[in-house]
Formats: structure tokens, sequence, C-alpha cells
């Protein structure tokens, strides 16, 4: 009897932990099971590691252009051990937060892999436990490739998990965001970097401008860069690897150290037994409604395990939604308007309705974009490169998508999501004072070259 629950949470990380805390708020009792560590992919082996990583590699360029700005430096180096001493740091002390915190609200935390007995039972490890709902939050895990040598790989848990040496040639398979932040931080040691994206440019989801100046930006850090390219093979070799793929020049081959791939995420959810409850999925991910509801009506479904838009800040609101659902309560959270980071130099963030799926759709659009080049506080810091761009629905006048690429991006993008959200429209937004020099004074600026008359 000890071990019925109101609601158990399957998986620790952003979309189960938000979960388990907002139940158990809402005043039930809650269990939470954890196969590996609290967190999650995220907090482990995902964007708190890899942005504490890139701070780092940060730091590294900064240091080097100080002799710009009249500063004497000498001998810019790094110590990859401490590099990652301070990741592990980082990463130990917001987990053992999170754990305690977790804990202050009376969510009990269960160590081991959880698997359906029934649709109100749960196996963890050999330990039974009941629930009259279930929320699965457990999360993706790295996808792979059908080629040929894909044995010889690595992914991003590799250089995340662990203290890996990184050696002076590193081929990375995979143009997206995790490709190209890795690509950051490597740069930034000094690694030999070549990038192959099976898409015609990098960041394909973005609009074509971000995509062109982010690959100019990698290429004047040393970066070789082949898109519209598929891979092949990967050959072991004496010296190291050797990657054979096809572009448009044709047959190539790449050498490298070692080979990362990182080619998106696929959902984790091989160890639930989910046949045992005829849980219906597709395409390898949990099929769910609009309200995070599967085909059993007390089961839902949150975060990476359900494809999509894989964000941590997006998991952790839907199982905020979620919770508030099965408590009969209204969310205010608008799952609409979702912010996307990606921690570059500079960095891109971006939301809303991009301008090329704008014109796709059909939709008539006034689009503003300013250079960073005429931004004060941007010269002044050494990052003028790049541009913020404001898109507005003509027929409406509102405010329907942004992009930034810029110093300080994924900092600024919270005031054009908290815009869209709340349908604001140009004369809306351009009642706002925006502070001088400051970056985000460049948003105003994007607004006002909106306006074409």
């Amino acid at each position: 009897m000890e071990n019925k629950f109101d609601v158990l949470v399957i998986g620790g990380g952003p979309a189960g932990y938000t979960a388990a805390i907002n139940a158990a708020q809402n005043g039930f009792t809650v269990v939470l099971a954890e196969m590996s560590k609290m967190g999650g992919t995220c907090l482990n082996r995902g964007c708190v590691p890899t942005k504490a990583l890139i701070h780092s590699g940060e730091l590294i360029e900064n240091a080097k252009q100080m002799q710009n700005a009249g500063i004497n430096v000498n001998n810019v180096g790094h110590d990859l051990n401490k590099i990652y001493d301070r990741r592990d740091e980082i990463v130990n002390r917001l987990r053992d937060g999170l754990t305690k915190f977790v804990s202050s609200k009376k969510v009990v935390i269960k160590e081991g892999c959880a698997q359906f007995v029934d649709k109100n039972t749960v196996k963890i490890n050999e330990e039974i436990f009941t629930a009259k709902n279930i929320i699965i939050a457990s999360g993706s895990v790295p996808a792979t490739l059908p080629i040929e040598g894909i044995e010889h790989c690595v992914n991003s848990d590799y250089f995340l998990e662990n203290k890996n040496e990184i050696p002076q040639n590193v081929l990375i398979v995979g143009g997206g965001i995790i490709g190209v932040e890795f690509a950051e931080f490597m740069l930034s040691l000094g690694t030999n970097i070549t990038i192959v994206e099976y898409m015609d440019r990098l960041i394909s989801n973005m609009d074509k401008d971000v995509s062109l100046q982010l690959a100019m930006a990698l290429k004047r850090k040393g970066a070789s860069i082949y898109t519209g390219a598929a891979v092949t093979k990967v050959e072991k070799t004496e010296k190291g690897y050797k990657v054979h793929f096809t572009d448009k020049k044709g047959f190539q081959t790449a050498d490298s150290d070692i080979v990362l791939v990182s080619t998106g995420r696929k959902a984790n959810i091989s160890n639930l037994n989910a046949q045992a409850i005829g849980l219906e999925t597709v395409k390898g991910c949990i099929k769910v409604d609009e309200n995070y509801q599967t085909n059993i009506s007390n089961i839902y479904a949150i975060g990476d395990c359900i494809g999509g838009i894989q964000l941590a800040h997006f998991a952790a609101a839907q199982g905020a939604f979620v919770a508030d659902k099965i408590a009969g309560k209204e969310n205010p959270l608008n799952l609409k308007v979702i912010p996307s980071c990606i921690y570059t130099s500079p960095e891109i963030a971006s939301v809303g309705i991009s301008q090329v799926s704008a014109v796709e759709k059909g939709i008539e659009v006034e689009v503003g974009k300013t250079p960073m080049g005429a931004n004060a506080k941007s010269l002044i810091a050494g990052a003028e490169r790049g541009f913020v761009k404001t898109i507005f629905e003509k027929q409406t006048d509102k405010l329907i998508g942004a992009v930034l690429y810029c110093d300080r991006a994924t900092d600024i993008i919270g005031q054009l999501c908290l815009a869209i959200a709340n349908g604001l429209t140009r004369k809306e937004l351009l009642k706002v004072i925006h502070p001088h020099p400051t970056v985000e004074e460049a948003v105003g600026e994007s607004v006002l070259a909106s306006i074409k008359d």
C-alpha cells in the first residue's frame, strides 16, 4: 500500500521533474523514476555541460581578441582537464540542488529502470508501484546513421559525460545545433574542424541568411564545411579514420582523428515495455493528442519521447501543462510560442514563424532587418557580425516571428517571445524606449526598418 501514488513520473529530465514538482504542488502524492541521474540529458549530457564548455571557449577567444582593445596578452592557452573539471562542478552543483528541491516538494525519487506491468502499474527495478495517472518523460538518446563503419564513430555523450582528450582533427557528421556548437568549442581550442552536413546548408531549419552568416563565421575560424553531402562509409585507417561522402562535386573523402556523429536524437522508449499495455507509437515516438494524452486515458507523455521540437524549456512547459491538466486546472502557458537558442559566436535565437515559412504558407509579411555593424554596443564589444530580424503579418500588423544573430541573442529573445505570446503589433512595439548603448536596441531598429513607406 505504501507504493500507491496519485501520479507516477517516468524520467527525471526537465519534462519529468517539472511535471513532478507541479503535480506535488497541486496536492498529489508523486513518485519519480529516473534510471540514471536527476536532470536527464539536458543537465548531464546536453544543454548545461555543452554551454559550460562553450563558455570556456568564449573566454579563450576573448583573450585572443584583447590585443584589439589595447590589452597585451601573450601565450593564451588552455588546460582541458580544468575546463572539464569546471563543467563537472557546474553540473554536480545543479544536479544536487535539483534533487534537494524535488525532494523538498515531497516527491519520492526512485533510481532505476521503469517498466509497465499494466496501465496503472510500473515496476522500478524489482519494486512495484501503482498510480492513478502516469506521465512518461523518458527523453531521448543520440540517433545513429545506417552507414558502413558507424561503429567507429562517437556521439555527443563521448565529450559531455567523460573527460576525453580532444584530438587535433575532428570531423563532425551533422551541421545542426549540436554539430555547430561542438564546432565552436573545438575551434576555440585550436582543433581542425570539418563539418559534413546532408542538407544544403547548416541549421537548415533556420532562415537562409542565418545559415550563410554562420557558415562564413565558422570558415573564418578555420572550419571546412561540406553541405549537401551524404556520408556513405567511415573507414578505420592506421592514422585515424577516413570518411567517404558524396556532394555536388561528386565522391569525396576526408581524414580525421575522430568522427563525431551529431545527427539528432530519437525517443528513448525501448525500456518501457510499452507493448504490454498497447501504448500507441508513431515512427518510434509515443503518440499523444493536444493535451499530451496517449491512447490510454490515464497515461500522458511529454518531452523528447513524443518527437517534434526537442528543447528543454518546451519539455518543462509540457510538464507543467500536464500536471495542471490532471488537477483540472487551466495552465496559462502558451505552448505555441517556443524560442530556440543556439550558442554559437555570435549567438542565434529565434521564435515564431520564419520568413521562408510565412511565404510558403501564403502569409503576406513585412520584414525589418538591422545589421549589428550599426549597433554601438556590438562594435564596442567587437561583436559586430550578425543582425536582428523581425517579421510582421501585414494584414494584422502583429509580430509573428523574429530571428536574432548577435551577441546575447539568447538573453534578448525573451522580450520577443512576450510580444508574440500577447499578440503585440508593430505600433505597440514602437512605444518602447530601448536603452543606449545596448545590443537589444537593435530590436527597436529592426521594428522601424520593417516600415517601408
